[in-house]
């Protein structure tokens, strides 16, 4: 089937130049400390490597180029880089730009075959995708999915499934590929060389991605193989107990269950009689005599063949005829030398058609599960179920004391969605109204040896409701302002409801924060609904049952352990 104007569309891969200016659409914030923007570009870098590892070359060029611009022409102007620790961090973050830019060059060849080869397919429906083109450009801001889509670098030449309808395949999915780049980056510490997954994609890049997207279609398949059984059996179950239902109704009265407290009536039985034959009928009462238990006499033998009794010869003696022989085969009409044979016309030939070119294999990729009140799409995220109770069990101590107590939560991207895999516990200082981290240096470098992106924080209220405070709101921001996608989790033991999963709005929430000044710790804000849920189903976070999780505490002292947390 030939595609249509409006799927041609959806998969138009983006050029370099358009995926370069989204890139450099950003708000950059100086009120911003240098600290968190360091922190944003971390988690810029290793969602490139990322999507990179995925073969999503589009959305990986886009989040380089956004690392590029903010290393290079942002934060030498950040007010924080003229200080010791600002240069300091500068210059360390400066040593990636060659990776980064090797990355770059290697990218753009790849964008560029995609949008040719796309375009030689779109000339098959030039008109058409012309007056689509026109009306596009006559609208300046994306309107529909199918428009913002095909402006979606992440979501260009792929098939896109409903993260909400395939929640389980999204789990497996991506735990293996957690696992694959765990057995990776373990190898290669083991050998002890450099990390060269990257350099291995590229050597081979082809045949990689190719078996891995076949992998993912496979086991695409059999979970689509699983539901549909599921649902089979479903519906027999549900017709069998309608037709025991109906049986049920069509019984008799006296067969039904009766209560407990009733007395069973056993139907009476009478004795059996035996059966009698009309035949025997007319004497089956009188008393049986000889005579009538005596044989009947036999029939006189009836002559085979008449002759004449007058005649002094003894009766003749016939012999019957032979039947005429039969033959058992009919006989075949030989044809006679005269005759013409008529030979059947030879059939036609039949031209094969040559075998169809292998379907190319597509990324498996999950739409956006929800979007700002801007109109802009933002990824799932999916949360183990029982981080929650495993956070609460480490922070209790501090709940006891009245202290609040924070964690952050790391994870991977794995086609177009995000899976927190860590519970890391950083170094902090915890009041009744705060807490702050500490030596984030060492929670970068953990995050970056594991290749982890900080996707949002979670924190206690031991004394107060569920709630975003001012200082939390500033802390989101931070988070936010570069990672749409980021959460926050409030837990309140203490008060119902318990916790929480919010983020801030946008607008009004991300836009009014990045711009206030107030420093102090609880603070009004001239604006309301600054923040809102992030849960499903209004929002974009999962909690899954099947998703593992391990806790990594970087605090002084602390001990830790590689088991896998898995929730039931």
């Amino acid at each position: 089937m030939a595609p249509t104007s409006s799927s041609l569309a959806m998969n138009r891969p983006l050029t370099t130049k358009e995926i370069a200016d989204q890139a450099n659409s950003f708000q950059w914030n100086s009120n911003i400390p240098l600290k968190n923007w360091l922190r944003t570009a971390h988690t810029l870098s290793q969602e490139g490597k990322s999507y990179l590892l995925d073969g999503n070359f589009a959305q990986a060029y886009l989040l380089y180029m956004r690392y590029m611009t903010l290393v290079v022409e942002y934060f030498p102007k950040h007010p924080d880089a003229s200080t010791q620790e600002g240069r300091k961090a500068l210059t360390e973050i400066n040593r990636s730009l060659q990776e980064i830019m090797i990355n770059l060059e290697r990218i753009k060849p790849r964008i560029q075959k995609e949008y040719d080869e796309w375009l030689s397919e779109s000339r098959r429906q030039e008109l058409r995708q012309k007056q689509q083109n026109a009306d596009r450009a006559r609208s300046k801001t994306p309107r529909t999915y199918e428009e913002r889509a095909a402006r979606d670098p992440a979501l260009s030449s792929t098939r896109l499934l409903d993260a909400n309808d395939h929640q389980d395949l999204a789990v497996e999915l991506a735990q293996k590929e957690i696992r694959r780049r765990d057995a990776t980056r373990q190898a290669t510490r083991e050998a002890g060389g450099q990390d060269r997954r990257v350099a291995g994609l590229w050597n081979d890049w082809e045949r990689v991605l190719a078996d891995r997207q076949s992998e993912d279609e496979e086991i695409f398949r059999r979970k689509m193989e699983s539901t549909r059984m599921k649902l089979d059996e479903s519906q027999s179950r549900n017709l069998d107990g309608s037709a025991h239902h109906v049986r049920r109704k069509e019984l008799p009265p006296s067969v039904t269950t009766s209560p407990r407290n009733s007395t069973y009536q056993y139907p009476s039985i009478s004795k059996s009689q035996p059966v009698l034959y009309e035949a025997q009928q007319s004497y089956s009462r009188r008393t049986p005599t000889p005579q009538s238990l005596s044989q009947p006499p036999r029939p006189p033998k009836e002559r085979v063949y008449e002759y004449n009794d007058s005649s002094n010869y003894p009766p003749p003696t016939f012999t019957p005829e032979l039947p005429a022989k039969e033959p058992i085969y009919p006989e075949r009409a030989l044809p006679t030398p005269d005759a013409s044979q008529e030979l059947p016309t030879v059939p036609p030939k039949i031209h094969e058609e040559p075998p169809a070119p292998p379907k190319k294999q597509q990324r498996l990729t999950f739409k956006p599960a929800a979007y700002l009140e801007s109109g802009e799409p933002i990824r799932s995220i999916f949360l183990p179920a029982q981080l929650r109770h495993r956070f609460l069990s480490i922070a209790s101590e501090n709940t006891r004391r009245g202290l609040e107590m924070c964690g952050i939560l790391c994870g991977t991207a794995v086609n177009n969605a995000l899976f927190v895999r860590c519970l890391l516990i950083p170094e902090q200082k915890c009041t009744s109204d705060t807490c702050e981290t500490e030596n984030e240096n060492s929670m970068v470098e953990y995050c970056m040896n594991e290749d982890l992106l900080m996707l949002g924080w979670i924190h206690t209220h031991p004394t107060q409701t569920c709630f975003m405070s001012s200082r939390d709101l500033h802390t989101q921001a931070g988070y936010q302002v570069m990672m749409p996608e980021s959460i926050a989790i409030v837990c309140a033991p203490s008060y119902e409801p318990s916790y929480g999963i919010f983020r801030l709005t946008n607008p009004p929430g991300l836009d009014h924060i990045l711009t206030c000044k107030q420093t102090t710790t609880f603070h009004p804000h001239a604006v309301d609904n600054l923040y809102t849920k992030a849960q499903r189903p209004t929002g974009h976070v999962y909690e899954s049952n099947n998703l593992e999780f391990y806790v990594q505490d970087l605090r002084p002292g602390a001990r830790n352990s590689t088991t896998q947390h898995k929730s039931f």
